[in-house]
């Protein structure tokens, strides 16, 4: 009988079950959406931000009297590559001097397809190096020393000599437009450090644990290696996760706030409609309990309802977000669904609270006598 009374109350006023419905719906929605986004955006600009550089270097840890140590076990650093969850990329790198053209110059060997991929924002005229007998060479350099795109070119170093061919020029802004890049067993063929690096750079990042954790695992793997984090470019990328966090936080309040707000004024309009129908039913033996539960359901199926409705727009809406931003859909959260009800729940009764409250302690006596 008591829900035969709710929605035939709610058959009876249309038009406001479906602003207050619409209302939860919007707020719902957007509550979905944050939801389902938010598990999304951290994992996909966390991948974003891997490929803006390395974040963690590992070098080799110093010997007693020396300021530094001379090399890394290149084979050592194969861990790194099990660690595919938490580690995006690594490039090992062997420094060293030799001389092109009988300048001297920083020959940098390393693996380059791994440094094309983490080094994204480098500007190449040309290509990288697809062959040991190609070469990428900085662009400040290159102007110094006359060379030119398609080159040959004669790079020397301890070890002997060899023709290049220069593939690619490289404008980063930074100290590499001061170096000539060549592939790493190359580099260690003419130094005569086969096996050896003089560093790795490590592209990291995990929503289940910080830098620093990681960076502890890579030295324990890894003997005789000082592993650093990047603290600039850590900071960098927990600071934006943090801001895009609180805004969508700060967004959704938002929101709730004013569909709380549309829903205490959808039912306290209600209310004031239907005081006769209130005062008669508690004239006949309604208990201020049993008022207040009537109210109480419609707000119920109002939630539940419109919680739903918004849910399907919410996810709709984190794919379309998703997939014009970062080019792949967002990924289907239940979790976010008992989010959503929850909040579409606690807006429609923290909204409709104070009418629920003075529906059940409304005076009958009062209110027929005004009739």
């Amino acid at each position: 009988m008591g829900w035969h009374l709710v929605f035939r109350s709610l058959g009876s006023r249309k038009g406001r079950l479906a602003l207050a419905g619409l209302v939860v719906v919007l707020g719902a929605g957007l509550v979905s959406a944050l939801a389902n986004l938010t598990p999304d955006v951290s994992s996909k600009m966390g991948g974003q931000l891997r490929a803006y550089g390395a974040n963690i270097t590992v070098l080799p840890r110093p010997l007693p009297g020396l300021e530094m140590a001379a090399y890394l076990d290149e084979d050592r650093l194969a861990y790194m590559e099990g660690e595919k969850e938490a580690i995006a990329s690594y490039v090992p790198f062997l420094y060293s001097l030799g001389k092109v053209e009988g300048q001297r110059v920083v020959l940098v060997g390393a693996r380059l397809e791994a440094l094309a991929k983490q080094s994204t924002w480098w500007l190449v005229q040309g290509s990288w190096p697809a062959s040991d007998d190609e070469v990428l060479v900085g662009g400040r350099l290159a102007r110094k020393l006359r060379l030119k795109l398609g080159q040959t070119v004669v790079i020397g170093a301890a070890q002997g000599e060899r023709q290049f061919r220069i593939a690619g020029l490289a404008e980063t802004g930074s100290a590499e437009e001061d170096q000539v890049f060549l592939t790493l067993s190359v580099a260690q063929e003419l130094t005569g450090r086969k096996g050896q690096v003089s560093l790795a750079q490590v592209s990291a990042w995990s929503e289940k644990e910080p830098l620093s954790a990681i960076a502890q695992r890579i030295e324990q793997a890894v003997p005789a290696a000082e592993v650093r984090v990047v603290g600039q470019v850590a900071r960098a990328e927990t600071q934006v996760l943090e801001k895009v966090r609180l805004l969508m936080l700060l967004v959704a309040s938002l929101v709730l706030v004013t569909a709380g707000l549309a829903i205490f004024s959808v039912m306290a309009t209600s209310f004031l409609e239907r005081t006769k129908e209130i005062g008669l039913m508690k004239a006949l033996g309604a208990s201020e309990a049993r008022i207040a539960s009537l109210f109480g359901a419609e707000a119920l199926v109002i939630a539940l309802g419109g919680g739903l409705l918004g849910y399907g727009l919410g996810y709709g809406l984190a794919q379309f977000i998703t997939l014009v931003v970062f080019g792949a859909p967002a990924a289907l959260s239940w979790q976010s669904l008992g989010i959503t009800l929850a909040a579409a729940v606690g807006v429609t009764f923290a909204g409709g609270l104070i009418p629920i409250r003075r529906a059940a302690g409304l005076n009958p006596a009062v209110t027929l006598k005004e009739e």
